[in-house]
């Protein structure tokens, strides 16, 4: 079969300027739901939509298709790519056989300095120095709309064939990607001079599955017995870690260390059921109960075989966007007592929009089906760590270059891993991220610890809610300094990667006071 028989037949017909004669011209959306309504284009006909789901759908199966010839190409690039790297490597031993007489001494502690001049970059590299070099690419998160069909197509895919070849070959191993990233920590995966210890460790639920964790110990923990472990474990502090939608653990990547350094405090940052590299069980939820029980009663249950349950007084919470909407809930059904103060970090579905977000007509149908945007991910094969390359490229810019490719690994690992936890999503926001069920009418007052909303200044999360949120807390508390609010200057919505120096300054001042 000639794999690249393009186009198929029907293929262009997606983008016909005229509707087929048996679709009909219609002047609304076909779901009677104001909400929704109000963020979609109401003269929008439909057709154009289902068109443009046509169009994706003939994407997703000439990717398919395109994988059995990428993989021989791929194959035939790995060949040339050993071949040369052998030539490489042969030169390279030539040439250090010359000069090894000049550079015994100091080979251990070598460091190579060179200037490129036309960029005007200065690279300094060594076995403890990280390459940095200038960037102007990167960007702040821009509100979820996606972008018009129009355009879909028009974006770079910065990412080489090699490096696509082996990210894929690595695809159903995404432990491996997250191993690889923590390794950069001082403390991971042996203690640093100071005595701080991480581990990855796994909780297994009763459910069957499990949670994947990344720990940091302080140093006051070595040379201690069993017993004294214990008992110092739960006289700590412990500061709980928790993402947002679509991510994990590792993009908190630039946090642990400075965070890590207070010696009476334990850090947890844990991968949501669904999420990351723990389990990934069948999405079954149909209603906003049994989708919020999903991660709930999985969240109790690591509590409770963690001991971090019987000492709540003693936790601290910091969650990320929908994370941190869904520890508030948590709060609120499950266990208002479950800690002492929460860290809504640029918390989502907070308070509906104050204004209509456009959204393009494909878009709004997609979400409407809760068609996962890390779909076409996994339908892509060996091109699908290039589509994440389109936003890691972006999303990490402003990070040293091995950590950039290292956090791109790992996002790709886990955005192709299978669908589960993200699944929620539709349930939670309507279509261009608006609140389904806002928090503020949730009953957010019957919390119990304290909490502090925390959001970037060109953050697209509305500040508002968080505002509103304050004053309904702590009017009905008595208590003025229960719920406050705070802004990081120079960041988005990731404020953890946008400003990560004064994220990091603001979460130890808040560990500090606790």
């Amino acid at each position: 079969m000639n794999v690249f028989s393009f186009p198929p037949p029907d293929f262009w017909r997606p983008f016909s300027s005229q509707p087929p004669a048996s679709w009909k011209r219609l002047s609304g959306p076909t779901r009677v739901n104001s909400e929704q309504a109000q963020l979609r284009t109401i003269s929008a006909p439909l057709w154009t939509v289902e068109m443009s789901l046509a169009a994706v759908r003939h994407l997703s199966s000439l990717l398919v298709r395109a994988n059995v010839f990428t993989q021989n190409v791929g194959l035939l690039w790995s060949s040339l790519e050993k071949l040369r790297r052998k030539k490489l490597s042969t030169t390279s031993i030539a040439t250090s056989t010359t000069t090894s007489s000049a550079t015994t001494s100091s080979s251990s502690r070598s460091t190579a300095v060179s200037v490129e001049s036309d960029a005007k970059v200065v690279k300094v590299t060594s076995p403890t120095t990280q390459k940095i070099v200038k960037v102007n690419k990167y960007r702040r998160p821009s509100h979820p709309t996606s972008v018009p069909l129009s355009k879909l197509f028009t974006t770079n895919f910065p990412l080489s064939i090699t490096d696509l070849f082996d990210d894929y070959s690595y695809r159903e191993n995404p432990h491996k990607f997250q191993n690889d990233l923590l390794a950069t920590l001082p403390f991971y995966p042996d203690p640093d001079a100071s005595g701080r210890l991480a581990l990855v460790i796994t909780t297994h639920l009763s459910s069957g599955y499990d949670i994947n964790e990344f720990v940091i110990y302080p140093p006051s923990f070595q040379n201690k017995l069993d017993a004294e472990l214990l008992d110092l474990y739960d006289k700590c502090n412990h500061l709980i870690m928790v993402h947002g939608y679509g991510g994990g653990l590792g993009f908190f990547l630039k946090n642990f260390g400075p965070i890590a350094l207070e010696d009476n405090w334990v850090v947890h940052a844990i991968d949501l059921l669904g999420y990351g590299c723990s389990s990934r069980p069948k999405f079954t939820a149909d209603s906003l109960d049994a989708v919020e029980d999903f991660f709930h009663d999985s969240m109790k249950e690591w509590l409770h075989l963690r001991r971090l349950d019987i000492s709540p007084q003693n936790n601290l919470f910091m969650a990320h966007s929908m994370g941190a909407y869904l520890m508030a809930t948590y709060g609120i059904r499950k266990d208002p007592n479950f800690c002492k103060k929460l860290l809504m970090v640029s918390p989502g579905a907070v308070i509906k929009h104050r204004k209509q977000v456009p959204v393009p007509g494909y878009f709004a149908k997609l979400w409407e089906q809760n068609i996962s945007p890390f779909t076409l991910v996994r339908k892509a094969g060996p091109l699908g760590s290039k589509l994440v390359s389109m936003w890691s490229s972006r999303r990490f810019a402003n990070l040293p270059e091995n950590e950039a490719a290292l956090l791109h690994k790992y996002a790709y690992g886990i955005f192709q891993g299978p669908g589960s936890g993200e699944y929620m999503l539709n349930y939670l926001l309507a279509p261009g991220a608006d609140a389904r069920h806002p928090l503020i009418e949730r009953g957010i007052h019957k919390l119990r610890c304290k909490l502090l909303w925390c959001y970037g200044q060109e953050d697209w999360m509305d500040k508002k809610g968080g505002e509103l949120c304050s004053r309904i807390i702590n009017s009905l508390s008595g208590d003025p300094t229960k719920s406050t609010t705070c802004e990081i200057e120079n960041a988005g919505h990731h404020i953890y990667l946008d400003n990560i120096d004064e994220f990091n300054k603001w979460v130890v001042g808040e560990m500090k006071n606790f």
